[in-house]
Order: structure tokens, then C-alpha cells, then sequence
């Protein structure tokens, strides 16, 4: 699957035919329903989260990882190490997350622009991962993410 979604990518990007700078949101979004066809079989596809996601907010598979890989991300930067490594180990699935796509870099609101989704879908997407976090791990847990994504 690694392999894959940067194969798609690569081909999108050979048949663009404009000479002006890579524009990567515009790149996911051409590249999205053959990438949407890759995660939806794969295990993170399947995920119980972005099922949900997708189904609850009507996202693609593909803006539902790549908006929750920027979530994690984010909230990793304001959790002790040593909490977010609790988390990854009593959820195995938040790595395969956060490895299912690129790392971001920018605001949280430019790398769900990456994804074609709007400011407004961060705080919509966040009650979803904090739940699945409790869940997964702890309520603790949970509000630690919350309180890292405030």
C-alpha cells in the first residue's frame, strides 16, 4: 500500500500538463478517486475510525486518513513523548495512520486544504479521533489528544 498511493501520485503528476508549480491540493484531488479505491482495501481503509469519518461526515477514505494523519500529528507536537508512544502501543492503528500518508507540514488548517477540506472540518473531525482514542485506549487518553488539539 506504501508504494502504491505514491504511484498514483507519481502518475497524476506525469499527466498534468502544466508547466506552473506543483500544487499538491490540487494533485490529491486528481489523484483522489484512484487513491480512495486504494484505501478503501486496505487495512487503514477499513479502519472503524474512518469508516465512521466517512460515513458521518461524508468524506472520501482518502480525506479521512489524510485529516487524521494531520490530527495525530498535530497533537503529537503538544504530548509528552512518552504519551503519545503510550497511545501508539495501546492503539496500533494510529501508526499505521500517521504512515498511511506523507507527513504534513504547515497549520492544521493548510494540511486539510491539502485534502480538500475545509477549516471547519477540523473540529468536526476531532470529537471522531478523540472518541476512537478513549475507546481505543482511555478516556484519559482521549483527553489528553483533546487538550494537545486546543
Amino acid at each position: 500500500m506504501k508504494s502504491t498511493l505514491p504511484a498514483i501520485l507519481f502518475a497524476t503528476l506525469l499527466t498534468t500538463s502544466s508547466t506552473h508549480a506543483l500544487d499538491f491540493g490540487s494533485l490529491m484531488q486528481q489523484a483522489a478517486p484512484a487513491a480512495d479505491a486504494v484505501m478503501a482495501n486496505t487495512s487503514v481503509g477499513s479502519n472503524p475510525l474512518i469508516k465512521n469519518l466517512t460515513s458521518s461526515l461524508g468524506v472520501t477514505p482518502t480525506q479521512a486518513i489524510g485529516g487524521t494523519a494531520a490530527l495525530l500529528g498535530e497533537a503529537k507536537k503538544d504530548m509528552k513523548p512518552s504519551n503519545f508512544k503510550s497511545m501508539t502501543s495501546s492503539i496500533p492503528a494510529i501508526g499505521s495512520l500517521m504512515s498511511a500518508v506523507p507527513a504534513g507540514s504547515g497549520t492544521l488548517t493548510s494540511q486539510f486544504a491539502k485534502y480538500g477540506l475545509k477549516p471547519e472540518m477540523i473540529d468536526k473531525f476531532t470529537p471522531f479521533l478523540t472518541d476512537y482514542i478513549s475507546t481505543g485506549s482511555t478516556p484519559a487518553m482521549g483527553k489528553l489528544v483533546e487538550a494537545a488539539l486546543k
